[in-house]
């Protein structure tokens, strides 16, 4: 990537119970990391105290899916106002190379976002831990109803990116796209923050992966069946598999029947998701 050329990182889903959240995704077939508490600033003045959440990653060969969720609820727990709007899809985070100079020209296609800020965590690492750190810039909540936005500079990716961790049951090995619901002014928005015009409703990222833009109908074509989200916001993640028939076992085994998309994808609903369809593809 050049300092600019913005890939899909990955999708945070929030959830209040985590126990139950990873359970449920352990159903459908990935592979967790082990849980890792969240660290960062809190209204006493600190800048990297124990938060309230903690959060498991799916890694895939790119990108990976969050799950957050609340294991000590007398912290600080910044997603408050998140988890009381519903249950899902809160964070979208894009990858740079270099936070300040993806953050310059950041602010000079949109507006509402703050400058980099360092970040920290104790990460799972074998039979330890190892220090993941990494740079993000955020944008400002008021600013951006679809959620939180992202775009990350990972220091040390080898702490999460673990080869043992991306082997998945159901043959994963890519998180491809993310999928908003919302109208001309979410394609708006996504436009300015990738820097990418979209085609047909597609910004497709230099660095790799898609943001897809659909308004109502087109969500409810392209997932018929599907309850409609809590537009606007980041509605689905679309996650390539090696073989579909690994999906459909793991699934099967779970008692869980998914739908069938017209694009070729078989896919879960927001309910059994942790807030947030998923959808499955062939590579």
């Amino acid at each position: 990537m050049t300092d600019d050329n913005l890939s899909l990182d990955h999708l945070g889903f929030m959830v209040r119970d985590l126990d139950a959240g990873a359970a449920c995704w352990q159903k459908l077939g990935f592979q967790l990391a082990p849980r890792s508490p969240q660290m960062g600033a809190t209204p006493d003045g600190e800048i990297m105290a124990p938060w309230a959440t903690s959060n498991h990653c799916v890694m895939f060969a790119r990108g990976y899916l969050e799950l957050i969720g609340i294991t000590n609820p007398a912290n600080h727990n910044p997603w408050t106002a998140f988890l009381d709007r519903f249950e899902g899809i809160h964070i979208t985070a894009f990858r740079c190379s270099d936070a300040d100079i993806a953050y310059e020209a950041l602010v000079k296609r949109v507006d509402g976002f703050d400058p980099p800020l360092q970040r920290r965590r104790d990460a799972p690492y074998g039979d330890g831990v190892r220090e993941f750190r990494f740079r993000n810039i955020f944008s400002q909540d008021d600013r951006y109803p679809e959620g939180r936005f992202i775009v990350i500079e990972h220091q040390t990716p080898d702490v999460i990116w673990q080869p043992p961790l991306m082997t998945h049951p159901n043959g994963a090995v890519a998180f491809d796209e993310a999928v908003f619901c919302g109208g001309e002014s979410t394609a708006a928005r996504i436009e300015g923050i990738t820097g990418v015009v979209a085609q047909e409703g597609q910004c497709l990222l230099p660095g790799g992966g898609v943001a897809t833009v659909l308004d109502e109908a087109g969500f409810a074509a392209r997932f018929q069946g599907a309850a409609q989200p809590h537009a606007p916001c980041a509605a689905a993640a679309v996650v390539s598999v090696d073989a579909l028939g690994k999906v459909r076992a793991c699934l099967e085994n779970a008692g869980i029947t998914p739908n069938q998309g017209a694009d070729g994808t078989i896919w879960v609903p927001a309910e059994m998701a942790n807030g947030g369809i998923i959808a499955f593809k062939q590579v």
